[in-house]
């Protein structure tokens, strides 16, 4: 018999990285993929994503309606007090052997919660890592408590999850999945990404994206307006996609709206999609914005990124990233120096390409006792200096 995977999909952030996985399963004659896709895929704020899931030939075998109206914290919770029973409800009918959880949003949260009393055991992909300036750190870290397997995306964040208790046997060095798509799979034409632009794009261009940075969610106007007003004066294109659904994401949509009329050479789109934002990566100068995939998928583009504020404080980077602050000033020179700086040759850090294979291998193979969702903490000597203590 087949083993059911049930992988949950909240956002289009996570999607992309999942492709090459869900592609890897289908392959595979072990294991069946059940998609249940979540949250902003329902949303038609977002852009109404599961259509993009469905339209890629991956089985959405359940969906949770989770996101609200409002983005604010209690909102939040309430997004998360809704999706936890409708996650269980779909545990509950897929009867999954593995639950596949990615990332660190609280939707994905709310999944591994959910999980916990049906006694599923869960994987997790990029635990591990450091986000000190949004509220997904915590989250992150959490996921990591929830669950029994554990896929790292470079050695020191699987030395993170061990230094957090985990079973070292239970931790595999898999790589970034998002890099298996740009190593091993050629990205849509520039032709075919122009067609779904509501104007024309020109290279060289800028692609570009900012989140709130859900720690100072205050303050996620003025930092966007700080970005814009930046942008606005360069003289190359820019292409951005929206915010996610974090709080502080509609002050951002609202500085975007404020400024759009009066900012003729930028292209706003809800979201590319997996596939065409690979292909606007790149063919773009640099990057710029507080996106993860500027500090994870970037380098393997050779793309400068210019890194804005806190969001993505204390992720591991490759040596493309300028890291600079939320004034414009800041900003502004920043810009200009990715403008001035050379394509990135250096090796990403973050993988091979070959993360979905050794994912997918061990979803397949690894030994699932009744005793695997049993968890105890892993002691291990803690080194201070020289001395074990």
């Amino acid at each position: 018999m087949k083993r059911k995977i049930a992988a949950v999909t909240v956002a289009r952030s996570d999607y992309g990285l999942y492709i090459p996985i869900f592609d890897e399963i289908l392959k595979h004659p072990d294991v069946d993929l059940q998609v249940i896709a979540a949250a902003a895929h329902l949303s038609p704020r977002f852009g109404s994503t599961i259509d993009q899931i469905r339209a890629d030939g991956y089985p959405v075998a359940a969906t949770v309606e989770m996101t609200q109206e409002l983005d604010d914290p209690h909102s939040v919770n309430i997004a998360t007090a809704t999706g936890i029973p409708l996650f269980s409800k779909a545990y509950q009918d897929l009867k999954p052997d593995i639950l596949l959880l990615l990332g660190d949003r609280y939707e994905m949260h709310a999944a591994g919660l959910a999980a916990v009393p049906h006694l599923i055991p869960v994987a997790h992909i990029h635990g591990g890592e450091e986000t000190t300036g949004a509220i997904d750190n915590v989250f992150r870290h959490s996921l990591t408590k929830l669950s029994h397997l554990h896929f790292a995306s470079n050695q020191d964040h699987a030395n993170r999850i061990i230094q957090m208790g985990e079973n070292p046997s239970r931790v595999f060095v898999s790589g970034a999945p998002g890099l298996d798509r740009i190593l091993n799979s050629n990205p849509p034409t520039f032709e075919e990404l122009q067609s779904h632009l509501p104007k024309e794009l020109t290279p060289p261009y800028i692609i570009a994206t900012f989140h709130p940075v859900t720690t100072e969610p205050t303050d996620a106007k003025i930092q966007a307006q700080n970005f814009l007003r930046a942008l606005q004066i360069q003289t190359l294109p820019v292409l951005l996609t929206m915010p996610n659904a974090d709080t502080g994401g509609l002050a951002v949509r609202q500085a975007i709206k404020e400024i759009a009329s009066d900012f003729p050479h930028l292209i706003t789109v809800e979201n590319l999609g997996a596939r065409l934002y690979l292909t606007a990566m790149k063919n773009a100068q640099y990057m710029a914005g507080n996106s993860s995939s500027g500090i994870i998928e970037a380098a393997s583009f050779g793309l400068p990124v210019v890194n804005i504020g806190n969001r993505q404080q204390g992720r591991a980077q490759s040596g493309n990233v300028i890291n600079c602050g939320t004034s414009q000033i800041e900003i502004e020179k920043a810009l200009q120096k990715a403008f001035d700086t050379d394509k990135f040759t250096k090796p990403n850090i973050y993988g091979d390409g070959q993360a979905a294979q050794r994912i997918v291998k061990t979803l397949a193979s690894i030994e699932l006792s009744p005793d695997y969702i049993k968890k105890s903490f892993y002691s291990q000597a803690i080194i201070r200096g020289e001395q074990d203590v």
